[in-house]
This record gives C-alpha cells, structure tokens and sequence, in this order.
C-alpha cells in the first residue's frame, strides 16, 4: 500500500526545510507541502528548489488549516495519507512500514501519533474524548482532584495526564490534528475537512469519520516532537472560541435537544 505525507504549512518555512530533510530520508511515495499562502512566496520557492522531489501546492489564498488540507484531495492519490505539521520534528526513523502495517487489509482507523513536547513530556490533549461543555468540565474536575476511579469509569484516564507515552494502541474519541494518517478513501469518503472551522477542525473531521465507521486510535509507535511554532497569533483566541460554538451547534446542541 502506498503511504503519502501531505505537510501544511503557513510562513514557517525554516521549520519545513529541517521536516523535509528528514522525511525525504524516508521511504514515502510522495510528499507534498500544501502551502496556505504564505506571506513571502519568495523564500518557499527557494526551499523547493532545494527538495525538487517535493510536491508543492502553493494557494492562491488563506483558507486555514483545515481547509489547506483538503488540497490534498485535489492529487487523486491512493493508499495512506500522514498529515504532519511543518513545526515537527519526526522521532521515529520507519513510520512508513508502521503505518503499512497499523493500514493492513483495509483497516479504517484515523490513526494519531504520539506527540511530544520539547522538553520530552507528552503533549497534553494530543487525543481524547469529544469536546462537550458537560463532559469537559467533568473532566478538569476529575483531574484536578486526581480523581481516577472517575476518569477510568469515564474512559479519560490518558497516560498524558500522568506524563506517560502510549504503552499501546487505544480507541479514543478524536486525536491532534499535527500528525495522524488515514486512508485516503475514508478522508474523501467525509469529504474532508469542514472548511468552516478555523480551529477544532480534527474534532470535527474526527466525529464525521466515527459516523461513517472509522475507529480512531492513537499509538505509541510513532513519535513527533511538536516545536510550537504559532502562526494564528492573536486571532488564536477568537478562532478557538468561535470554532467551539461552531463545533456544539454542529453536533451537540440539535442531539441535546432531540
């Protein structure tokens, strides 16, 4: 089976230099930088004439993150797609035969890696259950309290919270959208990502692909470190906020009240 990485990326283009000399060690089928035009086009070009074994798709406009990912699609590619950050560092040397392997006889899973933090900790909320008003601060007070009777009853006891690494593969409700892969015929199945999400996309992309049958694990075979490269800046908060209550009226409020 085919594996494809497709990278998004917006103006970090010295964080996508040091991911692509690593990737393109590996053994992938293609890779591709899907860019959501960036402000300096110039200095992107420069480091795509430095991997000409790259595919890029350079946007005509900024459509964030979620939608930037759908260019993808646009390749008509067959197999699995790894969908990392640019502000990655990959930790793991063979993440294609993994994934070959996790993607064996057709398994559909939107499969999550382990993403860490610079310092080697866990990233917290790397995976979880679905976000929820209720459920979540159920949650933040369990934690607080190190409740964990009521996080295992719930199914919320996730090793990050403890600083721990995924000892196996595990079912959770949605996993961070900075490294994960999936077949490509189930991301166009959902037909994507929700382009009306600004953040909370992998929520989203998450629930439509549970519906349509797609367990979503997350392992400990394959690492990332996260280098925390933000490039919302102060729309950040405005766009979490708003893609949250975009997020409950899509999929909780009309369900609460029926």
């Amino acid at each position: 089976m085919q594996v494809h990485v497709a990278i998004p990326h917006y103006n970090a283009p010295r964080a996508l230099k040091d991911l692509l000399a690593q990737l393109t060690e590996q053994d992938f089928d293609s890779i591709t930088v899907l860019d959501d035009h960036s402000t300096d086009q110039q200095v992107l070009q420069d480091v795509a004439r430095e991997f000409p074994a790259v595919n890029f798709i350079f946007g005509e406009k900024n459509i964030g993150a979620g939608a930037n990912r759908n260019r993808f699609l646009d390749l008509h590619n067959t197999g699995i797609v790894w969908f990392i950050d640019c502000d990655m560092r990959v930790e793991t040397e063979n993440v294609a035969d993994i994934l070959r392997q996790k993607f064996a006889g057709e398994n559909h899973i939107m499969l999550g890696s382990t993403i860490l933090y610079n310092n080697g900790q866990p990233m917290a909320w790397n995976y979880g259950h679905e976000m929820h008003p209720q459920h979540d601060w159920q949650f933040t007070r369990a934690t607080q309290a190190d409740d964990r009777q009521m996080l295992q009853q719930q199914g919320w006891d996730y090793p990050w919270i403890w600083g721990q690494r995924v000892a196996t593969d595990r079912q959770v409700d949605w996993v961070a959208e900075g490294s994960f892969a999936l077949l490509i015929d189930d991301f166009m199945q959902v037909g994507g990502y929700d382009a009306a999400f600004r953040y909370h996309e992998g929520q989203d992309l998450a629930h439509r692909l549970r519906e349509a049958g797609v367990k979503i694990m997350v392992t400990g075979d394959i690492v990332c470190t996260h280098l925390d490269i933000d490039v919302r800046g102060k729309a950040r908060h405005r766009e979490v906020e708003q893609s949250a209550r975009l997020f409950y009226r899509k999929h909780h409020i009309k369900t609460d009240q029926d």
